[in-house]
């Protein structure tokens, strides 16, 4: 999911430079739903790996449209396969051992630390074009905005007061903040602050929600598995979303909902390219073993280093901020 988002800027960057082009966006699926109704994207190609005769067809597909320019922002084996398959005359992708050799133009990897919007812009540089910079979206139409505020409204949620979303899971253990911690700030919020709390899950992540849920003191609206699109919807009406480093965090400032990120073994220089001029905030600690980049950690020091505090001060500045811009609009 944070992977597709964070490459909507080159899409914006090549609609500058060429407003007449016609684009097609290739991604597995469940994600490349995240594009649907994009302004830039003129056709979808949906690869789900585990069809053979899908697979096929993007194929065929690629060797007759005839494109003029394909860029692999993956890099995979596959993905530099595909970008061959167009028979693009300009294929851009990174110079990568032995994958290089299925483009015509290649990229020699940043310095690290480089923010992952610039990196993807990075691979425009052959094209030699213009563009102004711009940040991540992901489009909503209003049939899904109207969608969002009915399934709200239903679940027993009040969209003219303030809604804080919280995400307690994430793809791997060690980016997970722990789950009474959430608990404690989820109550913090609805009894300092009076805020309605909706809770969000991915697939997989029902017990581990559960485990907030159940140190909550206040009755929880109980949260449902909801499609990405719908999801989408859904942050969209709310005030504050948090979350940990993983898909829904990217999610929300592309639907331009501020976004409190708490960053543990990864690294925010790269993963949270937000504004806070924008609203969002960056919840992270340094400590000696940081971006450490692992999947699995039996010590969670740089999660333990994150109090209840961080985060709760991160949420109320945000909202903080939403108000008085609120009241200088009346």
């Amino acid at each position: 999911m944070g992977d597709i988002i964070l490459t909507t800027p080159v899409l914006d960057a090549l609609k500058q430079a060429w407003p007449n082009a016609r684009i097609s966006y290739l991604a597995e699926e469940p994600y490349i739903s995240l594009m649907k109704n994009h302004p830039h994207v003129d056709r979808l190609l949906a690869l789900d790996r585990r069809n053979k005769r899908n697979e096929m067809g993007i194929i065929l597909h690629l060797m007759r449209q005839k494109y003029d320019l394909a860029i692999d922002l993956f890099g995979n084996p596959r993905s530099a396969l595909l970008t061959w398959m167009s028979g693009a005359r300009k294929r851009i992708g990174g110079n990568f051992r032995g994958r290089r050799h299925f483009y015509t133009h290649k990229i020699s990897s940043p310095p690290h630390g480089t923010p992952a919007i610039d990196f993807h812009l990075s691979y425009l540089k052959p094209l030699g074009i213009a563009y102004k910079k711009t940040d991540p979206f992901i489009t909503v139409t209003e049939e899904e905005d109207q969608w969002a505020v009915d399934y709200l409204t239903r679940r027993g949620f009040d969209t003219g007061n303030p809604i804080v979303g919280i995400h307690p899971g994430a793809s791997w253990p060690a980016k997970m903040w722990y789950a009474d911690r959430f608990a404690v700030t989820a109550n913090r919020l609805y009894q300092e602050r009076g805020v309605q709390i909706l809770f969000t899950m991915g697939p997989g992540e029902e017990e581990r929600l559960q485990s907030v849920i159940r140190s909550c003191n206040f009755s929880v609206i109980e949260p449902k598995l909801l499609s990405i699109r719908q999801l989408a919807a859904v942050l969209r009406q709310l005030d504050v979303f948090v979350s940990n480093d993983c898909g829904p965090m990217h999610l929300g400032p592309a639907v331009g909902t501020a976004t409190v990120g708490i960053f543990g073994p990864g690294e925010p220089q790269i993963w949270f390219p937000y504004s806070p001029q924008k609203g969002h905030r960056l919840v992270y600690q340094q400590i000696d073993c940081s971006r450490c980049g692992k999947d699995f950690c039996k010590d969670m020091d740089c999660m333990n280093a994150i109090t209840v505090g961080h985060v709760y001060q991160a949420i109320t500045e945000t909202l903080d901020r939403k108000e008085d811009k609120c009241r200088q609009r009346r």
